[in-house]
């Protein structure tokens, strides 16, 4: 070969070497820069600039109303942003609710007064210079849950710090991602992370229907809980069962049906059915011998509950009060509690990030592969 091609050759490695480079680094700067857009960056007249830090939230408490709407208070730690604004993030309300006259109050007590708020109620602005002693963020929620009459809530709620909640004091039982929580004192409960489904009915209606157990027998009472409509209760003492008609169910969607159920008649460990298919069952320890038997049917059917034969003697039942491993607990129960978290929304980012740097590494390997199969054929001819 003259020194000519050998010169050509090298140059065209050379050039085809560079183009691989370029693809990679190309790719990941690109994927950098999709990672810091998913992240809420925004173009400035300076080009990409970061956005407002945002606060750090120890603790937040929600106050429901018995109208469904819902009084929040933030509270924000000191010391964070730099001494600059500080974004808050807000709790959202059911149906696009958006924040009503969100304050800021000093740690000394002092009102501060309106603070801005996005265009889309998602967070609040808090202006630098006022929150170096740390404060609270205080708005209501109108309508903050969705109702289903005659007076049973329910709220989809997100929100990633520690979440403390107080209800309207009409509420005895409220159901949380489909666990009962049974309130003995105080109307409350607390979550970390809180992502849940909520459920309560202000002043859910009560009644008692009784079964004679043969003639002259024992009466035993058993409580009815609900807002929807139950048919008599019958008793089958060869299944260990108590069986009941649901109605005005299906036009809500679904309805809880609780009854309070002696563990002389029926003891636990419980099961349900609806229509004859297995349905969820979570319980509560009502108190005084008795065992709050809560089902959810979503359309009116027959509603069958079992029981063991006496009390105590079905080993492995739920744990009172409905509280289940990673569930809340209501005041005064005591142990920890916990909600699921809310997933990390910045895992998108970081795939585009690696689908970008891997597309870029492909395309480098097939200039390269290309090179090398090029440096083949002229040796071939050469040879």
């Amino acid at each position: 070969m003259t020194p000519d091609g050998r010169r050509g050759r090298a140059r065209a490695g050379a050039a085809l070497c560079a183009l691989a480079v370029a693809s990679v680094l190309a790719a990941a700067a690109w994927g950098a820069g999709g990672a810091g857009a998913a992240h809420g960056q925004e173009e400035g007249a300076g080009g990409i600039r970061a956005p407002l830090p945002e606060a750090r939230i120890p603790s937040v408490s929600v106050t429901v109303l018995g109208n469904g709407t819902a009084l929040v208070e933030h509270k924000v730690a000191s010391g964070g942003g730099g001494g600059g604004p500080m974004r808050v993030p807000l709790v959202a309300g059911e149906g696009g609710g958006r924040p009503v006259d969100v304050r800021a109050v000093g740690g000394d007590g002092i009102d501060i007064g309106a603070i801005e708020v996005s265009d889309d109620g998602s967070h609040a602005v808090v202006p630098a210079g006022i929150g170096g002693g740390g404060l609270l963020v205080r708005y209501g929620l109108e309508d903050a849950m969705r109702l289903s009459e005659p007076s049973t809530y329910s709220w989809s709620f997100l929100y990633r710090a520690t979440t403390s909640f107080a209800l309207p004091d009409g509420v005895d039982v409220a159901f949380v991602n489909g666990q009962a929580v049974h309130f003995a004192g105080a109307k409350a409960f607390t979550c970390h992370g809180c992502q849940m489904e909520l459920e309560f009915t202000v002043d859910e209606p009560r009644g008692v229907q009784a079964f004679e157990l043969g003639p002259g027998g024992e009466r035993i009472d058993v409580g009815v809980w609900t807002a929807a409509e139950v048919g008599p209760l019958a008793f089958d003492p060869a299944s260990m069962s108590i069986a009941y008609e649901a109605g005005g169910v299906s036009d809500t969607g679904g309805r809880w049906v609780t009854l309070v159920v002696p563990t002389g008649l029926i003891g636990p460990p419980y099961r349900a059915e609806v229509n004859g298919e297995n349905a969820p069952v979570t319980t509560f320890d009502a108190g005084g011998g008795r065992v709050g038997v809560s089902v959810r049917p979503a359309e009116d059917r027959t509603v069958r509950i079992f029981g063991s034969t006496a009390a105590g003697t079905g080993a492995g039942g739920e744990r009172e009060g409905g509280e289940e491993p990673g569930q809340v607990a209501a005041a005064g129960k005591g142990g920890g509690d916990s909600s699921r978290a809310p997933p990390d929304r910045g895992g998108g980012a970081a795939d585009l990030w690696i689908w970008a740097a891997a597309a870029g590494i492909g395309a480098g390997g097939a200039a390269a592969a290309a090179y090398l199969a090029l440096v083949r054929r002229r040796r071939r001819r050469g040879s």
